[in-house]
């Protein structure tokens, strides 16, 4: 083409691109008010920000060595242990080269991803359409569909605009097999690749499958040129890729990284997640929340994208020109077929919003049962096979479902469309769908696969097909309709369609205002000390079991300082970050994890005193202490709000030490602990204290308070020091102590002074939620009666039955923390009911997450007001 021509082509695609930039500020907003350090969360963003920057980092230093990040340390190819986003982080160099930090850059990309997406389906639904209005509900929709928002904080899945141009770039292809056309083809299928693995291998079907489509419907079989230039371009890319797949092959070599099929299994979402809603759609939030395991499978794409698919499948092209009593049978026929997808969409959303309380549309729904939608579909359905599918609505009429299908024009992008919204939704299905079981059985590169709802985007770009077509149908009969009064002239009214299907597609999938968090975008005095310390070994930043949030944080702050960090976070995690878990996890932190430290090496330790619950600060002020009394640490100085920096001497004995060890070395009882912060009568003596307050729900069926309970626990205390081993003779005697005066108290005597053995026993039963009768009751009695167990010992009993202390864990663990953070009782003010206490309650029975549980309460403006 001529060098204007090419120059007002390059002009146009840069205004269309600009303009989906401006519909992501306004569908995103204030995103765009706080690109430097917006992130959807402050979780994978941060890890996902340093991939994007070691990406450019080890690019310009060392790029023979790109998979040998300086995280995991000491493990080779860790950036292999996930996504590595090349393509991505490729496109953003310039930004990192002029000095954007590596949030920053990961902000603006997400920003970019949506518009990006959108471009993506609206050159794909242009080429197949030939319409630059079913191009904008196209792309319109895919760059906003709500799971796209689902996947907000995971870049490499919503920076999906090369997958619907790859497909453009195949159906170009096959249109006109020139050599450029080719190359395009190659280059988005390397871009598609280095983008999003997880995108490289689930397209991979639905490609195949368009080939032989394409091949069939242009009669391509025989054709030479199709086959030896594709292959070629697609050879030439593979030979570019195969760098950044072998990595993958070698941590599965060496790590054994591999998807089980049970992990498949497990991950695989149902049908009916397709009707659960994303949480920051502001329309139909709340869709299928109560489906199980809906808040990790959101797949719902709105409502205006399918109902335009079906135009696309039913509406033909152009009116019919029936007319009389067969246009009035015909018509009424379409009425029938219209009633029937309506009361078939009420029923799907009625289903989806069953037992919803928190929404609007679940009370429009709740009095319009699914039932009764099937019902009138049933009829209309009826109804209509009795009117028509018969010879007798003529050439105009429709005779049956296959004659329907069969009397519209089908072109390409119908098609397409069909094939990879068929591929996506069905893919999605994971080990609930017989192929996807077969795929990860024979080929090994499906086996990579952890979650198989990452298929719903390849769904919705064939979705975003039919609904363009779609569209462009509705836009073609209100062009061709005949109206009376006609002031628009064919064009001005299927411009108008077009214009208020891409409003309403807008108003559908908003999601602002938007949600989301502020990032950590510059770093913390420890890591800018860290970045001029010279070092022979790697950094180990604590804590880290329980608060990946944290860990993410350090691979963040691992772009800034640069050296090496041996924990992390990854959709891999090698056994040295297994073991570091392991040591650390609750209770006294294990020696074992010095041994590790020295042997891996480690030059530095940082722990972040700060970010320690409350419960566990004695755990590790023990385990450093020992360490540093064996002068296995030293202690260096403490920096920011308590990051301690400790030098692992025999790894840098050169280190000096800077200040004094900010707590005493001496081992410290738990009275002390106690007295100093209730929030020790969690951690690692938090099951004795569950005990104390099953004693309590057992002897009077109520939750214990605060002062009582406080005073209760430490009589557990005298002479049981923290971090020590072999304590446990010690509290079992302070229980059966504090059992014994227990029973002596004037509450207790005045319930159950007078009551028998059996009597006392079926109290306690009932009051722990136990069957008051039965064996485990009389077998308890009889021991009472005979004298072998005194009333103190079978409070105990009860108080230690297994079930019962399933039961009630979440109830005592959540109290705890009420007691242990907020020092009251959860109905006291600022609360005025337990209806605070019961959202954790219900928070830990869903998700089972106490570490969250851990940082909400850190995170509460009372205990940080409380700790000033």
């Amino acid at each position: 083409s001529r060098p204007g021509t090419a120059a007002r082509r390059a002009g146009r695609e840069l205004l269309v691109f600009a303009a989906f930039l401006l519909m992501t500020a306004a569908m995103t907003w204030p995103w765009v008010l706080n690109l430097r350090d917006a992130v959807g969360d402050e979780g994978d963003p941060y890890m996902l920000a340093w991939t994007l920057w070691w990406d450019y980092h080890q690019t310009f230093t060392d790029p023979l060595n790109l998979f040998h990040a300086n995280v995991f340390y000491p493990h080779r190819y860790a950036l292999a242990f996930s996504e590595h986003d090349y393509g991505i982080a490729l496109l953003f160099f310039p930004l990192f080269a002029a000095g954007l930090r590596p949030l920053t850059v990961h902000s603006v990309a997400t920003f970019c991803g949506f518009a990006f997406s959108g471009y993506g389906a609206f050159r794909l639904a242009r080429t197949l359409t030939k319409s630059y209005g079913a191009a904008w509900v196209a792309g319109i929709f895919f760059a906003f569909v709500p799971y796209r928002f689902h996947v907000l904080s995971h870049l490499h899945y919503l920076f999906a605009g090369w997958v619907p141009l790859l497909l453009e770039s195949l159906v170009l292809f096959a249109r006109a097999r020139t050599r450029r056309r080719a190359a395009w083809m190659g280059v988005a299928f390397l871009m598609n690749a280095l983008t999003c693995v997880t995108y490289f291998i689930l397209t991979l079907v639905p490609l195949a499958l368009t080939v032989a489509l394409l091949a069939t419907r242009l009669r391509l079989w025989r054709e030479r040129a199709f086959w030896l230039r594709g292959a070629g371009a697609v050879g030439a890319a593979s030979l570019v890729l195969l760098p950044f797949m072998l990595p993958y092959v070698y941590v599965r070599e060496l790590y054994g990284f591999e998807r089980s099929a049970r992990e498949l299994t497990i991950n695989s979402p149902e049908a009916l997640h397709w009707l659960v809603a994303e949480g920051r759609n502001k329309l139909w939030r709340g869709l299928g929340s109560n489906v199980p395991d809906g808040a990790r499978h959101a797949l719902f794409p709105g409502l205006v994208a399918p109902l335009l698919a079906l135009a696309a499948a039913f509406v033909p092209p152009r009116l019919t020109g029936a007319s009389g009593a067969r246009g009035r049978r015909l018509l009424l026929a379409r009425a029938l077929d219209g009633l029937a997808i309506l009361s078939g969409v009420v029923a799907l959303l009625a289903a989806g919003y069953e037992g919803v309380e928190s929404s609007v549309l679940s009370e429009f729904f709740g009095a319009r049962t699914a039932s009764h939608a099937l019902a009138l579909m049933t009829a209309a359905l009826v109804a209509r096979l009795a009117l028509g599918y018969s010879a007798s609505l003529g050439r105009g009429g429709v005779k049956n479902l296959l004659g329907s299908l069969r009397a519209a024009r089908r072109g390409d992008a119908f098609a397409l469309g069909v094939v990879w919204a068929a591929c996506g939704f069905l893919g999605s299905l994971g080990a609930n769908f017989f192929l996807n079981r077969v795929l990860h059985d024979l080929v090994p590169l499906f086996r990579a696969m952890r979650i198989p709802s990452h298929y719903a985007m390849v769904a919705y770009v064939g979705l975003a097909l039919l609904a363009g077509l779609g569209a462009q149908r509705l836009a073609e009969r209100a062009a061709a309709a005949g109206w009376r009064a006609n002031f628009l002239s064919p064009r001005a009214r299927a411009a108008t369609v077009f214009a208020c299907l891409a409003a309403v597609l807008l108003f559908e999938l908003r999601a602002a205002p938007l949600e989301f968090a502020r990032g950590a975008v510059d770093p913390d005095e420890v890591t800018l000390r860290i970045r001029e310390t010279p070092m022979r070994g790697g950094l180990l930043e604590l804590p880290i079991a329980g608060e990946q949030m944290l860990v993410h944080r350090y691979m963040l702050r691992s772009a800034d300082h640069r050296k090496p960090l041996i924990n992390g976070t990854s959709s891999f995690v090698p056994p040295t970050v297994d073991r570091i878990n392991e040591y650390v996890r609750g209770g006294p932190i294990d020696t074992r994890l010095l041994d590790l430290m020295e042997e891996l090496p480690a030059s530095y330790l940082v722990v972040h005193a700060s970010e320690i619950p409350p419960e566990r600060r004695a755990d590790y002020e023990t385990f450093i202490s020992q360490a540093v009394r064996s002068n296995r640490l030293r202690y260096v100085r403490s920096f920011g709000a308590r990051s301690d920096l400790y030098a692992v001497v025999k790894t840098e004995p050169e280190a000096r030490a800077e200040a004094p060890l900010p707590f005493p070395l001496a081992a410290r009882e738990w009275g002390a602990l106690l007295e100093e912060d209730p929030a020790n009568m969690l951690g690692q003596f938090g099951e004795w204290s569950e005990t104390v307050y099953r004693m309590h729900v057992a002897s009077y069926g109520e939750l214990p308070r605060y002062a009582e309970f406080v005073r209760d626990v430490r009589e557990l205390a005298p002479g049981v020091t923290s971090g020590l081993a072999g304590q446990e003779a010690r509290l079992r005697e302070n229980l059966r102590r504090l059992a014994s005066e227990w029973v002596g108290r004037e509450r207790f005597r005045a319930l159950y002074g007078r009551q028998t053995a059996a009597q006392f026993v079926s109290a306690l039963r009932a009051n722990a939620g136990l069957a008051p009768d039965g064996a485990a009751r009389d077998g308890l009695a009889a021991r009472l009666d005979a004298g072998e167990l005194t009333r103190a010992d079978a409070l105990l009993e009860v108080a230690s039955d297994a079930e019962f202390a399933r039961r009630e864990s979440n109830r005592a663990q959540v109290l705890l923390h009420y007691f242990g953070y907020l020092r009251r009782d959860p109905g006291d003010p600022p609360d005025r009911d337990l209806a605070g206490f019961q959202f954790w309650v219900n928070h830990l029975e869903q998700s089972g997450d106490r570490a969250g549980l851990n940082r909400a309460f850190m995170a509460a403006g009372e205990y940080k007001d409380r700790k000033k």
